[in-house]
């Protein structure tokens, strides 16, 4: 068997001439990317559009190209990756900056040919440099390299469509010349693709098999890992068995049995994988992994759930001891702290001892477990340390709490002090708010406090304790809260005050603006702006009879300073409101002014402008072709009647103006063009006589050189164009398609 494969392999590398030569790379499919220039996604799209009707165009990147002449290199790869006439390779070296486009296609080459004698530039190798420097270099010189292939591509696949002409002749042509060799040739490459086809099969079942036998071998060594680890936490467990009892007990007994049933399992599934199957039966390969890495998986979980289920018993038999020594150490000196508690402030603080003498019990019954159920005793020292913690933090409070109560007059005198001296400053006798019933009901906290901190119910005093805090701040707070509202609404009210005469003035400003401009505008112009102002005086005369209700909710008899707050927001907003509207009634009052204005700048402007119009044909002498008299026009007399008419209708006059103003600009366009068209006469005549000139003095010139009547009369010419442009074409099959060599050209961005 072994002998065959090896024989197999030889016979198929045979089969594949010049595959893997010396510096060139394998192909890897339509892109090979050496040079790392491009993403996935740009490799994808190139290969997406790279394969055509005629052509397929094949891209291969380098880091260099090593001194290599990029033609030579390009014509190795060609030959060395068994490309067809079909196949266009385009090659890029990034270090070199060069590009070169290498193909066996006399066809492509004729329609390469004919683009370039297009554009006015050579034939052959000259023309596929030319194509590169356009659809290439560009995008290369700014880094956009996938942009430069797509270009390229894009470009030879318009070349040979259908209804090109000469280029579809040639292409035709250069299949038929080609025909003749083409069996050998086919023969060969058939060859190729069979032998790379069957190496590529024997090669990926052979690595593939090999890989999955070593996936194989490492998860069984992973698993007898596993073994040995269970093995060592059931060790770890023998000290417990047949000595603890109760939860401990449990806890070993079931960790003892899942382990056991494991091992028993994993034994059983690496009796069964003694065996590997041979490399090159991949499916019993890859199921037998599967198989593994499920059972390794499920294994390490539940190992380490059991790893950490010992973990707990092997901390609480090595730690409760530990706590237990200490929380019987710590008990005394926490009965003397109660003792001194008890004896200073003279309260009994029976709750506290309550607790140490339940932390005495729980102490006592966790030192009788530890020896025989760990993890139970640890569970109640837990306990007992967080009451210990409990009982510490109570008997500091009882301090605490003593001396507020103790203090709690003094800081309540003081509460009613501020209070006072609030009120006072600020008159506030007859406020709503009442915060002299949140210190009485303070007074009752605490008196109530007292009870509880004889007896040590420190939960209960710490709950009455917040509560006094808070009945004391919120009635101070209340009360600067009345006096900043009172401050507030006596300022605003001044401010009212102070806008409502300065309104009023504004008022009656417009009133008068508006019985001025009676007199010269139409009244549908002024009606919206009289509204307004009558709406926005009825709203401020409403306004004004709140003010005396608000100055009375203000004073110190009726202290209603929330009610008189939300009347004055009110007020406020109506002012501000009632100031904007007076703004823009003055703002449509200037815009009337501003729009007669306009009218009566068109009217004025009118007559300037025919004027400078008629200047101008006068000038030019065709004042006789076109008689224009501004005062003869109908829209003329119109407008004139419409300024004559007061009130003026703006709507109406502005309709006049425009219509005037239309009939002018038509007039001025008309006698512009006159103008233009008297000035180009001139300038032909001008040129005419100059022309007659010239022709005058080249008789002249002629007959004096004659010599005679009919003495060798000479003549000379040139084309348009000045003879620089030059044509020419090629032979069919273009430059570089003869047999044997392909058609190459290169550039370098």
């Amino acid at each position: 068997m072994k002998k065959t494969f090896v024989l197999f392999l030889m016979f198929s590398l045979l089969w594949m001439p010049n595959m893997y030569a010396a510096g060139i790379p394998a192909r890897q499919g339509i892109v090979t990317d050496e040079a790392g220039l491009l993403t996935k996604q740009e490799t994808a799209a190139i290969a997406a559009i790279a394969e055509g009707d005629r052509y397929t165009i094949r891209v291969l990147t380098v880091d260099s190209l090593d001194g290599a002449e990029p033609e030579a290199y390009a014509a190795d790869v060609y030959d060395s990756w068994g490309l067809t006439p079909r196949d266009v390779l385009l090659l890029i070296s990034a270090g070199d900056q060069r590009v070169e486009l290498n193909f066996n296609n006399p066809g492509l080459q004729g329609y390469i040919n004919s683009w370039s004698q297009a554009q006015g530039g050579a034939l052959d190798t000259a023309a596929i440099t030319g194509l590169l420097d356009t659809y290439f270099n560009p995008y290369a010189r700014e880094g956009d390299f996938a942009g430069g292939i797509r270009s390229m591509i894009q470009k030879l696949h318009s070349f040979g469509g259908t209804g090109s002409g000469t280029g579809s002749g040639a292409a035709s042509g250069g299949g038929t010349a080609g025909s003749g060799s083409s069996g050998p040739g086919l023969l060969k490459m058939a060859g190729i693709v069979i032998g790379i086809a069957l190496l590529a099969f024997v090669l990926y079942v052979l690595f593939t098999g090999l890989r999955r036998r070593g996936q194989l071998r490492s998860r069984q060594e992973q698993l007898a890992d596993l073994l040995v680890r269970a093995n060592r936490a059931l060790e770890s467990l023998q000290p417990f068995q047949g000595i603890v009892q109760g939860k401990t007990g449990e806890m070993v007994e079931g960790i003892s049995k899942r382990l056991s049933a494991q091992l028993v399992e994993i034994s059983a599934l690496q009796s069964s994988q003694s065996s590997q199957p041979p490399f090159y039966r991949l499916k019993a390969l890859r199921a037998a992994n599967s198989q593994l890495q499920q059972a390794e998986t499920a294994f390490r979980s539940s190992l380490e759930e059991e790893e950490q289920r010992i973990a707990v018993i092997s901390d609480a038999d090595r730690n409760v001891k530990q706590q237990i020594t200490e929380l019987k150490k710590d008990a005394p000196e926490l009965n003397l702290q109660l003792q001194s508690a008890v004896k200073e402030t003279g309260y009994g603080l029976q709750e506290i001892a309550g607790d140490l003498k339940e932390l005495a019990e729980e102490t006592a019954k966790a030192d009788e477990l530890e020896l025989f159920d760990p993890v139970a005793a640890q569970d109640m020292t837990g306990e007992a340390q967080e009451k210990q913690a409990q009982i510490e933090q109570d008997l500091q409070d009882v301090d605490t709490y003593d001396d507020k109560l103790n203090g709690f007059p003094g800081v309540l005198a003081a509460a009613r002090s501020t209070i006072a001296a609030l009120i006072e400053q600020n008159s506030l006798h007859n406020m709503k708010v009442k915060p002299y019933e949140n210190l009485d009901q303070a007074s009752a906290a605490a008196a109530a406090l007292e009870a509880p901190l004889r007896s040590g119910d420190m939960d209960e005093v710490r709950k009455i304790a917040a509560r006094m805090d808070t009945l004391l701040a919120e009635a101070i707070a209340m009360t600067e809260r009345q006096a900043l509202i009172r401050q507030n609404n006596l300022r605003d009210l001044d401010t009212v005050r102070s806008r409502w005469s300065g309104l009023s003035q504004r008022r009656n400003e417009l009133h008068s603006r508006i019985a001025e401009a009676r007199s010269r505008f139409a009244e549908h112009h002024l009606a919206p702006l009289e509204e307004v102002l009558e709406t926005a005086g009825t709203q401020l005369r409403q306004g004004a009879g709140e003010v005396p209700q608000i100055e009375t909710w203000t004073s110190d008899q009726r202290g209603e300073y929330d009610n008189a707050r939300n009347s004055l927001d009110q007020l406020l907003k109506l002012q501000e409101e009632t100031a904007q509207k007076f703004d823009n009634a003055g703002e449509s009052l200037d815009m009337l002014s501003q729009r007669l204005a306009n009218v009566t700048r068109l009217l004025a402007e009118g007559q300037e402008r025919v004027d400078t119009a008629q200047r101008r044909l006068q000038s030019k002498g065709i004042t006789s072709r076109s008689q224009f008299q501004l005062s003869l026009l109908p829209e003329y007399g119109e407008l004139e009647q419409q300024m004559s008419i007061r009130p003026y209708n703006l709507d109406e006059l502005e309709a006049a103006a425009h219509a005037y103003e239309s009939q002018i600009s038509s007039f001025v366009e008309e006698a512009n063009r006159l103008v233009r068209q008297k000035e180009e006469e001139e300038r032909l005549a001008q040129l005419a006589i100059l022309r007659e000139q010239q022709r005058r003095e080249q008789a002249r010139k002629r007959a004096s050189s004659s010599g005679g009547f009919g003495g060798g009369r000479s003549s000379g010419g040139s084309s348009w164009g000045g003879g620089g442009r030059s044509s020419g074409g090629s032979s069919w099959g273009g430059g570089g398609g003869k047999s044997g060599r392909n058609s190459s050209g290169g550039s370098k961005w």
